[in-house]
């Protein structure tokens, strides 16, 4: 009997799901010419896959493919692959950068027809539907964008952008750059996209302070909910106080100059950073729990501990009034958000 395990081709254990995790990352990463390579690969052992699909489209498009991504995503339209709306927006803003505006009308036609469009979706593509209409019906002769056709591309590209860097991944740094650079914006317009980032436990409370910041300079007034390291809140952005203008937090750093800053100007300066990196993580929450003398103390304290200076605890007692074991809660939250700040190092 012939033998055929020499035509078998083996596989490592587990390699498609490992393949589809590299790949996804380097998409993550904007690494998109290894992506692909590694959710091809990924295909080709897996077949159908909503996630790899999908993520392939957004490597070709990416990469100025956008006849072969137009495809695939149409294709994926076609057999139900995916989140339907999500991938919809894909295959609409492909067919934009294309100029294929009768596919635009004719694709947003269609599926006003079916009248089940979710809320989220319904006005940018009602928009985009009379931008088409415009540019179809002036096709025979050169058409220029007025200043309001011009505003909404921008608007439908920030809305995408949104949703790919802060709502699907999770690249720190890559949300921080995007965040900066999106300050130029009239950020009124995206602010029921950004809610369930600023509502997400685990999105990085860093980035929820970088965006309230910019909600507070452009005077928000709605409402809004944000969740940090298990707290709950809801504030309106124009009504917050400023971290520096809090009268608690300047209590705490009168208590830490009192102390550390007559003592060491050069540690009190490194102490009061620390104490701003407390509050801009925390933020809009302010440290209460604990009297400003106890997280001055503990400040004190952890700046010398950081610095490898030893300091005896009646000293400390009797410079700030505190019995040390009073410190401990103090200490830990500062530790917890220290690794968060590491994380951006």
């Amino acid at each position: 009997m012939e033998n055929n395990d020499k035509n078998k081709v083996l596989q490592f254990p587990k390699l498609k799901e490992r393949l589809i995790e590299k790949g996804l990352h380097s998409l993550k990463s904007k690494n998109y010419k290894e992506a692909l390579s590694l959710l091809l690969q990924a295909q080709d052992l897996a077949g159908e896959h909503d996630e790899i699909d999908l993520g392939i489209v957004l490597c070709l498009l990416e990469l100025g493919e956008l006849e072969e991504a137009k495809s695939r995503c149409k294709l994926m339209l076609q057999q139900d692959i995916g989140d339907y709306f999500n991938v919809l927006q894909v295959y609409l803003t492909i067919l934009i950068q294309l100029g294929q505006y009768k596919d635009v009308k004719d694709t947003i036609e269609a599926v006003l027809e079916e009248d089940q469009i979710p809320s989220q979706f319904a006005e940018s593509f009602y928009q985009l539907l009379e931008l088409s209409r415009k540019m179809i019906t002036a096709s025979d002769q050169e058409y220029q964008m007025d200043d309001e056709d011009e505003q909404f591309e921008e608007n439908y590209t920030l809305s995408e952008r949104i949703q790919d860097v802060l709502i699907h991944q999770a690249d720190r740094n890559n949300q921080a750059a995007f965040v900066h650079s999106i300050k130029e914006y009239s950020i009124h317009k995206y602010v029921e996209l950004l809610k369930p980032f600023l509502t997400d436990p685990a999105k990085d409370p860093m980035i929820k302070t970088l965006l309230l910041q910019i909600m507070m300079e452009q005077n928000v007034q709605e409402e809004i909910t944000v969740e940090k390291l298990g707290e709950t809140i809801q504030i309106v952005p124009a009504q917050i106080e400023d971290l520096l203008t809090d009268e608690f937090s300047i209590e705490v750093l009168g208590h830490l100059e009192n102390g550390l800053g007559n003592e060491n100007p050069t540690l009190y300066e490194v102490a009061k950073e620390l104490w701003m990196r407390v509050l801009f993580i925390l933020f809009p929450f302010v440290p209460k729990d604990q009297k400003p003398i106890i997280w001055a103390a503990a400040l004190h304290l952890y700046g010398y501990e950081l610095h490898g200076i030893e300091i005896e605890n009646s000293e400390l007692e009797d410079m700030y009034g505190v019995n040390v074991f009073q410190l401990k809660q103090a200490i830990d939250r500062i530790q917890k958000i220290e690794e968060i700040s590491y994380l951006y190092d």
